[in-house]
């Protein structure tokens, strides 16, 4: 039996963002990229990479990312491996791949594949206000 893929582009917020840790794991899938936000959002900080939640309010910036289809099979699978959508949910710091509305810079909106985590891991944390690139470059400045 052969699986259907939904070829929905991803949006991401950190560490698959340009310039960060793993980017340059899928960078030759990807055939475009334009900035967004996602709605109802919050963005932890858990130390090497962020986590999104669903929220009543907040918004999380970040990027949508389309893949070539000849790409998006194994790029979905590293993705999914990436943020350990396959491990056991209890005590788990991966994410769940959720569809999401995300929102264009320039007012369009579109559906996309979020990575989203799960609220026990972010329990004592407060959301940060501002993308994850700028966050990072506060903290490093603070140091």
């Amino acid at each position: 039996m052969t699986e259907y893929i939904l070829y929905l582009p991803f949006f991401v917020y950190g560490t698959l963002l340009p310039g960060e840790r793993y980017f340059r794991l899928w960078r030759e899938a990807i055939d475009d990229m334009r900035p967004a936000m996602l709605d109802g959002a919050c963005l932890y900080d858990l130390g090497y990479f962020p986590m999104a939640l669903d929220a009543t309010q907040g918004e999380v910036r970040g990027m949508v990312v389309w893949v070539r289809p000849s790409s998006y099979a194994a790029a979905l699978s590293l993705l999914d491996q990436l943020e350990g959508v396959t491990l056991p949910p209890r005590g788990n710091p991966g994410y769940r791949r959720t569809r999401r509305i995300v929102r264009l810079t320039g007012g369009s909106s579109l559906v996309a594949w979020v990575y989203l985590g799960h609220e026990a891991v972010v329990a004592n944390l407060k959301p940060i206000a501002m993308d994850w690139k700028r966050y990072k470059r506060r903290v490093v400045n603070a140091l």
